[in-house]
């Protein structure tokens, strides 16, 4: 069975990276990419191949991609599958020299996103005076390292890429910032920690995630083997990369073999990151190049 994938306008060039989301949702199940399938002239489109026993289940987990706006189901025309839940009427193309029908088997468009979206949530954030206030549409301070506001299609990326089949699986952010991914994680079943040096921000990640610790990612107090998944996105300044670079190595202590860390960071900094992660002995997945509004980043998944 194929899988049409119709990319967010936003992340249109980053194919790799969805592609690799939506084989990390689909984890287990035989998915596997495909080189080509219709509508192959359109751009922002990729394809997935699966098993057809596997359908029924794959299409239950198709729920909170970041990447992808839409899902459409390849099938003979007429044969709509009874499983799929189709949004709307299928669409009839050509595809191989003959008409296949497109029936769409998941669609969430970035408007529905806008009520999740950093300017629309609040936030809740010790003052410069010492007082504790809710800030509507918290995105960070002017500083360099300060800039929090990570988008929802960004953090869904990142926590669906270290999805975990594990009973009450356990997540941590060790940059977790105004903890857009932290929310994420908590919509996909994992039980989160977050983890920032800024004290300014412990009540509002104290609400958010089932535990927060105000700490150094370089020296965390958790025990070896603590967490299933780790996803992060670290300051882009280069005055972080040593930070950033430091905590390769606390992060492949405290995650337990078999699990997966994703973080997304400026690409200006990925070489100096990706030694660091082979040096603590994390194996390289995934290194896709992704534009976010004029500013190259990477994002990189590896495992323990």
């Amino acid at each position: 069975m194929t899988l049409v994938l119709r990319l967010r306008a936003a992340r249109r060039k980053a194919r790799e990276a969805a592609l690799a989301e939506m084989l990390a949702v689909l984890r287990g199940l035989g998915a596997h990419r495909s080189a080509g399938g219709p509508l192959s002239d359109q751009p922002g489109v990729a394809w997935v191949s699966l098993p057809e026993p596997d359908l029924e289940t794959a299409l239950r987990r198709l729920s909170g991609l970041g990447y992808t706006e839409a899902v459409e189901l390849v099938t003979p025309p007429g044969k709509a599958d009874a499983n799929s839940k189709p949004h709307g009427k299928p669409i009839i193309t050509r595809w191989k020299g003959r008409n296949v029908a497109l029936v769409r088997v998941y669609e969430e468009s970035d408007q529905s996103l806008r009520a999740s979206a950093p300017d629309r949530r609040a936030f809740l954030l010790e003052c410069n005076d010492g007082v504790v206030r809710t800030i509507p549409g918290y995105r960070g301070g002017r500083g360099p390292l300060e800039h929090r506001a990570l988008p929802v299609i960004d953090a869904r990326l990142l926590v669906n890429l270290v999805t975990c089949e594990r009973a009450c699986p356990r997540l941590l952010d060790p940059f977790a910032g105004a903890g857009g991914i932290i929310i994420e994680a908590n919509s996909k079943g994992f039980v989160t920690t977050s983890l920032d040096h800024d004290s300014a921000l412990r009540f509002g990640l104290s609400q958010l995630a089932a535990r927060h610790v105000v700490g150094d990612a370089s020296s965390m107090p958790f025990a070896a083997a603590s967490f299933d998944a780790v996803a992060s996105e670290p300051p882009y300044h280069p005055s972080a990369l040593a930070a950033v670079v430091a905590s390769l190595a606390e992060i492949a202590r405290v995650m337990r073999p078999g699990a997966r860390v994703a973080m997304l960071i400026a690409s200006e900094q990925a070489a100096a990151v990706r030694q660091a992660a082979s040096c603590a002995g994390l194996r390289l997945e995934l290194e896709a190049p992704i534009d976010r509004k004029g500013t190259p980043v990477s994002c990189l998944c590896w495992l323990r």
